[in-house]
């Protein structure tokens, strides 16, 4: 499979899966003003007057400023607390020539993925695709690091960042695939210093799974989707501090990853499909947002008419799905992107992100529904936003300071 010909038999076939990957993933978060799928939804929707005492970064578009920021709003009287406003012409001018996988074709069109909020006020974040970004509490540049990163970003114990990166050009299997998205687990310090990359494919090869990789389904290029990695920043009975829960989407495949021993502890396929979100919940129990879909050329399918949120118990082997009502009520449907996270008292937070709405429900019942509205007609898109806890709130330093 080394000749010009096969390569080239390889590159054709795998076509409809890079077009129908940069719609859904590329084109359609640079559209930041979306249709309005829920009209009676403006701002903060409440079920019986709840009052929720914690607090959302939004990652949305601001009209006026014509651009994607972000918000920390106050639940409980939807209050703009403070707001980010990266300057996109310095960062464009910094790095759009030095990366040539950058493709920024308008700065207002840039959307800001799944901002980490330091205590000091600065925030991390990625445009798809592109450098990983840190600016200050004044939205003023810190450093970036050039690179191909996307998806999820999240602190560990130690302070250091871990974000999804594709490794490009590709030193693994080069003859066999050479053509294909090599993800990597990356490890960044705070101060932007690369610390660690080892390419997903890599690990599973290396821990005996090389079936997983090569031998589900025909080829295509993006063979895993790395979407989300997930720091335990605690020792719980089935995994210690540091080790890694890795989503692999196109594999509808969760691991847990010990990076000291390059060993993969705990692997699962399903029931799950095409999930975007895993999470620890507690020392041993971890939960997993499935969009159930099937991957279809140009639009993703719902399996059931409805995401869903497993619950994986380690003690006892199970999976559970306990919030099926309240997510089969709200109709929470979100095809190619979401994150959910399972709260202190029970309840679940989801951010339907290809219909650019937030929620919180019981097991049974929607509690709230927020949209961020731009007009009668239009909203703005989100772009994984993080629920913010009271307790949380409490720790960010620099408000004290303003």
């Amino acid at each position: 499979m080394n000749s010009k010909a096969d390569q080239f038999i390889i590159s054709l076939a795998s076509f409809p899966s890079l077009v129908k990957e940069s719609f859904n993933e590329l084109k359609q978060p640079s559209k930041l003003i979306c249709p309005d799928l829920y009209p009676n939804v403006s701002g903060l929707k409440t079920e019986k007057n709840y009052i929720d005492s914690n607090y959302i970064l939004l990652s949305t578009y601001d009209k006026k400023e014509n651009q994607s920021v972000v918000k920390l709003i106050r639940l409980s009287d939807q209050k703009i607390i403070y707001q980010w406003m990266p300057n996109y012409d310095e960062i464009i001018k910094l790095y759009g020539k030095q990366n040539k996988f950058w493709l920024v074709t308008d700065k207002h069109n840039l959307q800001l993925c799944h901002p980490l909020l330091s205590p000091d006020g600065s925030i991390i974040f990625n445009n798809y695709l592109s450098p990983l970004i840190k600016v200050d509490k004044n939205s003023k540049l810190i450093w970036g690091v050039n690179g191909i990163f996307y998806h999820s970003i999240e602190y560990d114990a130690d302070g250091n960042v871990w974000v999804s990166s594709i490794i490009k050009p590709s030193p693994f299997l080069p003859d066999l695939l050479n053509d294909y998205q090599d993800d990597a687990i990356t490890k960044i310090s705070p101060n932007g210093k690369l610390l660690f990359r080892k390419s997903v494919a890599q690990i599973l090869v290396e821990n005996g799974y090389r079936t997983l990789l090569l031998g589900v389904g025909t080829y295509e290029k993006d063979l895993l989707h790395l979407n989300d990695i997930q720091p335990a920043l605690s020792s719980g009975n089935y995994w210690i501090k540091g080790d890694l829960l890795i989503s692999l989407r196109n594999k509808s495949t969760v691991f847990l990853y010990r990076c000291s021993t390059n060993k993969i502890l705990w692997l699962k396929t399903g029931p799950w499909l095409n999930q975007h979100d895993v999470d620890f919940i507690d020392s041993g129990r971890i939960g997993i947002f499935g969009n159930n879909t099937v991957r279809v050329f140009g639009a993703d399918r719902l399996v059931d008419g409805y995401n869903e949120e497993y619950i994986f118990n380690f003690k006892t082997n199970t999976t559970e799905t306990p919030y099926t009502e309240f997510l089969k009520k709200a109709t929470v449907s979100t095809r190619t992107q979401g994150r959910s996270d399972v709260l202190p008292n029970g309840d679940l937070f989801v951010e339907e992100t290809n219909n650019n709405r937030l929620l919180r429900g019981s097991k049974k019942d929607i509690i709230w529904q927020y949209v961020d509205r731009i007009d009668k007609h239009s909203v703005a898109a989100l772009s994984w936003s993080r629920f913010i806890t009271a307790a949380e709130f409490k720790k960010l330093t620099f408000l004290k300071n303003n």
